[in-house]
């Protein structure tokens, strides 16, 4: 893990209070510009969603309910949640995704983009996987960002993980080059696709894409 001193001090926070922020707080869907609520959801509804997270596999569940199941390689954590039904997104377990996809160098969270669980979710159907998507790296502070830039990890200066748009990911059993022609194919974003370092990036900024050097 990174170890720096240039990151302004970080307020301490926990799982649970992060998540409970990101009931009440509005996500910002950054493609556009335009800001979108996640709607407050009714107990019994949050409710019968967490009960799902256990009870059938998400590619057997109707296309009303979105679900992810993730895995992060730095800390271990894994996540197997239904964060969007009934056309609407679930505000508590959108925060679970949002803290799951913190800047593990510093342990801060973000209102990440739900276009971006949206273009992971269909992805996942796409390639009918029933593995945890693997996750690298998601949102980053921007001192992480530069930190990652001064160690010429190829960190873009204006990168979208900054901004809560963007995540770095591999799919076990699924060749990268089949991850990556699968999202190209969905037209949702930007991907990038980096077979020497074993990941595939997807992003919601414009439909873009490109490929790490061979060199």
């Amino acid at each position: 893990m990174l170890m720096f001193h240039t990151d302004p001090p970080v307020e301490p926070q926990t799982r649970r209070s992060f998540i409970q922020r990101s009931m009440v707080a509005t996500t910002m869907a950054c493609s556009g510009g335009l800001a979108h609520a996640i709607p407050a959801v009714p107990a019994r509804e949050r409710a019968r969603a967490h009960a799902d997270n256990g009870n059938e596999h998400p590619l057997n569940k109707a296309s009303k309910v979105r679900r992810l199941r993730l895995a992060n390689e730095a800390s271990g954590e894994t996540l197997d949640v239904v964060y969007w039904r009934d056309d609407q997104y679930i505000a508590d377990n959108v925060g679970q995704l949002n803290y799951f996809m913190r800047d593990l160098h510093v342990n801060k969270s973000f209102l990440m983009d739900p276009k971006l669980y949206d273009f992971m979710y269909k992805l996942q159907k796409t390639l009918k996987a029933s593995e945890r998507i693997h996750v690298l790296s998601g949102y980053r502070t921007p001192a992480t960002n530069a930190e990652l830039r001064k160690m010429s990890m190829g960190a873009a200066l204006r990168s979208l993980h900054v901004r809560g748009r963007a995540v770095d990911f591999y799919l076990p059993g699924h060749d990268l080059q089949d991850v990556q022609k699968a999202a190209r194919h969905l037209v949702l974003g930007g991907v990038g696709y980096y077979p020497r370092s074993g990941f595939v990036h997807i992003d919601t900024g414009f439909a873009r894409h490109w490929e790490q050097s061979s060199a």
